[in-house]
């Protein structure tokens, strides 16, 4: 019994631990309320990491052979903090600045998904998520071969 006391009191200061050390990325305030990251912070730290990794490499701005297939491609808009809808229309992005939380995407299981980016010549891409799945847990040295 006392076995087990020691565990479970390792496990719960572990978390507290954990908890505190993962930060919340500012970015993630454009689709979530302060309180409920503060709240994901202390209840679901790694769901609060895994957004943290998603903002910077979940995508990517597509190579230019990517150009000739751009009108194939739906337009990528900005995500509505209250409801989640499509709000309005992205009409460019600033490499180095760029705040995915704020956008209306979709990421399939299986496959990648472009949008064009206004009347630009941008095409951002993102992850699908198996790709993404596999890219965080070889980040994190997880294996499951």
């Amino acid at each position: 019994m006392r076995e087990k006391l020691i565990i479970l009191m390792f496990l719960i200061l572990s978390s507290i631990g954990y908890a505190q050390t993962v930060q919340i990325d500012p970015r993630l305030e454009k689709a979530y309320s302060l309180e409920h990251l503060q709240r994901m912070q202390k209840e679901t730290p790694l769901n609060l990491e895994l957004l943290n990794y998603e903002l910077d490499y979940s995508w990517y701005i597509a190579e230019p052979e990517m150009q000739q297939k751009i009108d194939g491609f739906e337009y990528l808009y900005y995500k509505d903090p209250e409801t989640g809808e499509k709000a309005g229309m992205v009409e460019s992005i600033e490499p180095g600045k760029v705040n995915i939380a704020e956008f209306y995407y979709e990421r399939p299981y299986d496959h990648r998904n472009f949008y064009r980016v206004g009347k630009t010549n941008t095409i951002i891409g993102f992850y699908s998520n198996k790709e993404f799945s596999e890219m965080y847990n070889a980040m994190k040295g997880y294996s499951y071969e």
